[in-house]
């Protein structure tokens, strides 16, 4: 049986088009442009001079400044000239779709230590000439160009040379209008890897640590999980240019996954195909020509879903799992020759959920049956006999998120035998909406309305008119962003108020500038010439990839909701008396060292008399919605204590302590003028950090929450600048 069993590059020499160089003098450096990574921050650039290591006709490989070459048990069999085969033959790959990198120029390999979690990574701003590069804060080099690290030694030191493969993919399918890549394509390029013969199997599953164990089935997929293995489902089930169509498809309107099944199988959904995917990896393929191939045999080879539970068909049972985005696990239901019993499922009514179940018996398995799933996420099934010996096995699983980004939630589902799972009731809302009620009357389900409304607009799954589109990211060094302070201009007119934008110029180290705006509404006070309290939440948005910042920044929780609160929180305070002049202040950079707080405060002068700050103001899960946390800066207020009462009356327990504010607000900016400043939060730290989708986001915020968060910032304004 012939198999895939290492990665592997030609022989030596094989090649005649790489046609290696000896390393060119001192005098012929050239510079890069090169990016530097830092985990939780913006990156940033440097130019950097390198000379050449060796060339080919294809290839070259240069050596940054200050770096060290790699060691020799870094690299494959040949050296350097290995590298350079492995690349042709990946470059090869890509030229036979039509998608040759180096087809204008040849592909530069910089070696060069950038803080990229990754072997190798390439920049998506060298895809674009200059001046666009410019718009999103970065030069361009302006030709291919890979920077790698070769971090791996010995038997793992294949994993630098599928990673620069895996930039090459990247760099050569990514659309210049759009070259930040999707979770489904840095999946996509992983099985690329695969493909050219430069990563075994494991990889597909993220199983390529030599100790640890690699990730479950039931975990969510990710690029370095368990996605790069539905890429190669796909690529058995739709055809082998799959893989680079999902590169393509990235911005589909349905996402990259259902683009690509209904241009291939119009017939068939995504769910389908997830379901025929679990029974994939549990059965061995039939034919000996799928064992023979590749990719048969890394389908083969690779896990099968984990085993959820394994109880009798015959006897009452119930239980209770969590299934990641993206992953599966099968209940085993085992025969004994008595009646079996019903089956019911509940999942998360959050989830998309698939299940699919098959007879085991002696002589194989049966037709799959699939189950369907209600709008609450329960499904029920009818267990069929089963003889001693026998199994049913029902698969269930969640596809993965169709617009191709990672999102780590694990949901709950709960299965029955005799008995239908009830989960327990969310209570935590409980008496919100009678609160609600009682405190804002007939006009509380016209602001719940207006604040869900909001919520969508700012997650980006609500445009701002029919014909105008959907806002994709809230990043503030997106060329668009100037589309979100429009937005958030339209929601003060909406409530009333009127809006003022205020633009400032943010300039970087290495000389890219661009525009930034805040959106502002002044509400005057009685004593209009005192200095002005300011009532602020950053509106701009971040993920901890940078290139998922640019794709699709659009969290509630980090500050969407925040937003919500003080738009909120501005309608409230029409009409009611206070002494101090409030500015709302919505602001851009808040990802950005606060660059927005110091506009706003450079155009005040730098004089404020009370700055309060909304951040992180959507619960986190499973904490408890109705307890706040005040950070204090250090000028006191004869009305802090009083605090607490203020909040309790709109149902929130509020924790004040003197930490200093968080340092990318602007209260921790003003706090050094001697103001007095204010940051009302959620608790810090108090859920784990998870990738959700803004979609997954919207599922876990209560307008109600936001309402009665809103009508306690306007009374604390009114405490804190007088009635």
């Amino acid at each position: 049986m012939a198999a895939y069993t290492s990665p592997r590059v030609r022989a030596p020499g094989l090649l005649s088009a790489l046609l290696l160089l000896p390393a060119l003098a001192a005098s012929e450096e050239t510079s890069f442009w090169v990016l530097r990574f830092v985990p939780g921050r913006h990156p940033y650039q440097e130019r950097v001079e390198a000379r050449p290591l060796v060339r080919g006709e294809r290839f070259a490989v240069f050596l940054a400044e200050g770096a060290s070459p790699p060691p020799a048990e870094a690299l494959p069999p040949g050296g350097w000239e290995g590298v350079l085969q492995a690349m042709e033959q990946a470059r090869e790959i890509l030229a036979s779709q039509g998608a040759d990198p180096a087809a204008t120029a040849p592909v530069a390999i910089l070696v060069a230590e950038t803080g990229w979690p990754g072997p190798a990574c390439f920049s998506p701003f060298d895809k674009l000439p200059e001046q666009q590069a410019l718009a999103y804060g970065f030069h361009s080099n302006q030709r291919p160009v890979l920077f790698a690290s070769f971090p791996y030694r010995g038997g793992r030191a294949w994993e630098n040379l599928a990673g620069l493969a895996s930039a090459l993919f990247l760099f050569a399918l990514l659309p210049p209008q759009d070259p930040f890549p999707a979770a489904s394509s840095l999946a996509a390029a992983s099985f690329f890897a695969f493909t050219a013969r430069l990563s075994p199997p494991r990889s597909l599953w993220g199983d390529q640590g030599p100790s640890a164990p690699g990730p479950r089935s039931w975990e969510p997929a990710t690029p370095t999980g368990w996605g790069p293995l539905f890429v190669a489902f796909l690529a058995e089930t739709l055809g082998p240019s799959a893989a680079f169509e999902l590169v393509s498809r990235q911005n589909a309107p349905t996402g990259p996954y259902r683009s690509l099944v209904a241009a291939r199988n119009p017939g068939v959904g995504l769910a389908d195909l997830f379901a025929a995917y679990m029974l994939r990896l549990w059965e061995a393929p039939a034919s000996a020509e799928a064992w023979q191939s590749p990719l048969g045999f890394a389908l083969a080879a690779s896990p099968r879903p984990a085993e959820l539970a394994r109880v009798s068909a015959s006897k009452p049972a119930s239980g209770k799992t969590q299934l990641g985005v993206g992953g599966m696990g099968v209940l085993v239901l085992e025969g004994d020759g008595s009646r079996s019993l019903p089956l019911a499922l509940q999942g998360d009514p959050r989830g998309a959920w698939v299940a699919v179940m098959r007879k085991a018996t002696a002589s194989g398995l049966g037709e799959p049956v699939r189950l369907a799933f209600d709008a609450t996420g329960f499904a029920r099934a009818e267990v069929p006999a089963l003889a001693p010996g026998e199994q049913l096995l029902v698969f269930v699983g969640l596809p993965p998120d169709p617009r191709g980004e990672v999102d780590r939630r694990f949901l709950p589902l709960y299965w029955g035998l005799a008995w239908s799972p009830k989960p327990p009731a969310e209570r935590r809302f409980a008496g919100l909406g009678e609160l609600v009620e009682k405190r804002l009357g007939d006009g509380a389900p016209a602001r719940r309305s207006r604040v869900v409304s909001s919520l969508q607009r700012l997650a980006g799954v609500r445009p701002a008119t029919p014909e105008a589109n959907a806002l994709t990211t809230r990043y503030a060094w997106h060329p668009q962003a100037g589309q979100v302070a429009a937005a958030l201009a339209e929601e003060l007119k909406i409530r009333g108020l009127v809006p003022r934008t205020q633009a400032f110029l943010r300039t970087t180290p290495w000389g890219a500038t661009a525009e930034w705006h805040n959106v502002l509404a002044e509400l005057p006070g009685s004593a209009s010439r005192r200095l002005p309290l300011v009532l602020a939440a950053h509106w701009d948005a971040c993920a901890s990839d940078p290139w998922e910042s640019y794709r699709a920044a659009r969290s509630l929780r980090d500050n969407g909701a925040g937003v919500v609160a003080v738009l909120e929180a501005g309608a409230a305070l029409r009409g009611k008396p206070h002494q101090l002049p409030v500015v709302l202040a919505l602001l851009a950079g808040g990802c950005h060292d606060a660059a927005g707080a110091q506009a706003l405060l450079s155009a005040l002068g730098g004089k404020v008399a009370v700055w309060v700050e909304v951040e992180q103001l959507l619960p986190p899960p499973g904490g408890d919605p109705g307890k706040l946390v005040a950070y204090l800066g250090e000028t006191p207020s004869l009305a802090i204590p009083r605090l607490p009462g203020l909040f309790r009356r709109w149902g929130f327990a509020v924790d004040v302590v003197t930490t200093p504010p968080p340092p990318h607000t602007g209260a921790s900016l003003v706090q050094q003028q001697g103001a007095m400043v204010l940051t009302v939060s959620y608790p810090q730290g108090s859920a784990r950090e998870v990738a959700v989708s803004p979609e997954g986001e919207l599922g876990d915020a209560s307008p109600d929450v936001l309402l009665l968060a809103a009508e306690a910032l306007a009374e604390l304004v009114q405490e804190l600048g007088g009635r």
